[in-house]
């Protein structure tokens, strides 16, 4: 794996998106060595508890390279929509508990990873975002059905239809994370509560992670199907294509 990293040590497994050059953004290559990262760390026993992050302190994963929807069509679009939503779910029906340690910008598809993770611990500069909508999308690997589960469906739409950011103490206010540390403290704060998990473990731990991932079955295999179908007709009329093409153009020219 080139762009993502996987520490095993003391019961606790790190997955790391390195791309801090690029603020941990994602391109399809980054969300399959994220998923080959959870399938790795499955196959290990001693694995009690699981943290996702990213590299450096601007950015936990800044969404996608929006210049991979120059290329799409209606049948590609629902494709990476699919392979999202599968990585998404290796996460949330992970083995074991899995912490996203927000150290930053959170936003389009890497707030969705968050979104599928057991816990979400941020730090103070600490942002979040479904930004779809400025693209003309939509989010589609599982942010509709996530978000309104967690937050309710009133300020779940609300950061949907309007692609406005949400800061850290705001996402704590709605349940979005489980605490806010100051950037200083932010990864001993977090390895401390995976240790205080690690050391409840090992069985336990796996059987709760599974009671409640599957017993709750907040996201349905028909509602990721409906928002993968719709997130591909967004390419239809090449609107995602047009406002990206815009913003290249206004930047080429400042």
């Amino acid at each position: 794996m080139d762009q993502v990293l996987l520490k095993i040590d003391g019961g606790i497994a790190t997955v790391t998106v390195n791309r801090p050059e690029a603020m941990n953004s994602l391109n399809m290559e980054t969300v399959a060595e994220i998923g080959q990262a959870f399938d790795e760390l499955e196959k290990d026993p001693s694995v009690i508890v699981a943290i996702l992050t990213g590299a450096g302190d601007q950015a936990f994963i800044a969404g996608a390279d929006i210049s991979l929807f120059l290329t799409l069509n209606q049948s590609s679009a629902q494709a990476g929509s699919r392979a999202g939503q599968i990585v998404c779910d290796k996460i949330a029906y992970c083995s074991v508990p899995v912490i996203a340690a927000v150290n930053g910008i959170a936003f389009g598809g890497g707030m969705e990873f968050a979104l599928a993770c057991d816990i979400r611990l941020a730090s103070e500069n600490a942002m979040f975002g479904q930004q779809e909508v400025l693209w003309g999308t939509f989010p589609g690997w599982g942010g509709c059905q996530r978000l309104p589960w967690l937050i309710g469906r009133s300020d779940a739409m609300k950061i949907i239809l309007t692609g406005e950011p949400i800061g850290a103490a705001e996402a704590y206010r709605l349940g979005l994370v489980s605490g806010v540390y100051p950037q200083a403290e932010f990864q001993d704060q977090v390895y401390e509560l995976a240790r205080k998990i690690a050391q409840n473990g090992p069985d336990n731990i796996r059987y709760a992670k599974k009671a409640v991932a599957q017993g709750a079955s907040y996201v349905t295999q028909s509602g990721l199907a409906l928002e993968n179908e719709l997130w591909g007709r967004c390419f239809t009329a090449d609107e995602p294509k047009k406002r990206v093409e815009k913003f290249f153009a206004r930047n080429k020219n400042r």
